[in-house]
């Protein structure tokens, strides 16, 4: 099986057209990781030997494809055309069969109750209304089905409004963070996400508890890359622990 990434992002880059300089720095980003850090994280997160598994808001597809090398039949679905256009053709590339993808919105998914046997959202749920996105995990999942979200917290949006970090010539993340304090300032008090350029702020401890009120159990919450169900595989986060000692990248697992 022909294997384009890691490190062939270079390869890759050549081949599409991104609708924006950030798409093609995160592409580049995600797909010069080796895949077998994707892969081990799954394995640390019981995400492995599963039959159905859902990639909510699956983007470029890099954990679509790892996710598929350790389970049987996945299932992707995301708002972007494009990234799913392209997530198809890497998919084709590197000749995977077991790889179904939707377009479609989190909020409200094309799929029956109680059919998933786990579910990945990462670095997504924000992006949305976060508890019809949580519902409708609940909803497909099926009973002792896994989730595995991650999210970011108030510490990551401050790094990259002083820092300007991941800027680009179409994207300013300090212009971004400010439009994402006030749409989260906003959803909190109406209830309503409204403005479509800022994501939603979140806390692991609030969206533990509102997942708990929806009927998840089991669930755990830490710092992104670092919840670990085998001491045998080594943990790779992506990401700092704290910004300013305040929660910068969190994850959250749970069981149905």
């Amino acid at each position: 099986m022909k294997k384009y990434f890691p490190n062939d992002s270079k390869k890759l880059l050549a081949k599409f057209r991104f609708d924006s300089e950030i798409d093609k720095q995160f592409f580049k980003r995600v797909y010069s990781t080796p895949p077998w850090i994707y892969e081990n994280r799954l394995s640390l997160l019981k995400i492995k030997n599963k039959n159905n598994v859902l990639d909510a808001g699956c983007g470029f597809g890099q954990w679509t494809l790892a996710l598929s090398n350790l389970n049987k039949n996945i299932h992707a679905i995301d708002a972007d055309r494009k990234k799913v256009t392209i997530a198809k053709s890497i998919l084709q590339l590197n000749e995977k069969n077991n790889i179904s993808y939707k377009i479609g919105s989190i909020e409200k998914l094309p799929f029956n109750n109680n059919i998933f046997d786990a579910i990945i959202c990462y670095s997504v749920i924000y992006r949305t209304d976060f508890k019809k996105s949580i519902k409708e995990f609940y909803r497909v999942l099926k009973p002792d089905g896994i989730v595995y979200v991650v999210a970011n917290g108030l510490g990551w949006y401050l790094y990259n409004l002083i820092t300007g970090h991941s800027s680009a010539k179409d994207f300013n993340s300090r212009i971004h963070s400010l439009e994402t304090i006030s749409a989260s300032i906003e959803y909190y008090l109406t209830g309503k996400k409204k403005n479509r350029n800022g994501n939603i702020i979140l806390s692991p401890k609030s969206l533990a508890r509102y997942m708990r009120i929806v009927g998840f159990r089991e669930v755990i919450n830490a710092e992104e890359g670092h919840i670990q169900f085998n001491e045998n595989i080594k943990k790779h986060p992506f990401y700092p622990k704290k910004y300013l000692g305040l929660t910068n990248v969190f994850e959250i697992w749970a069981k149905k």
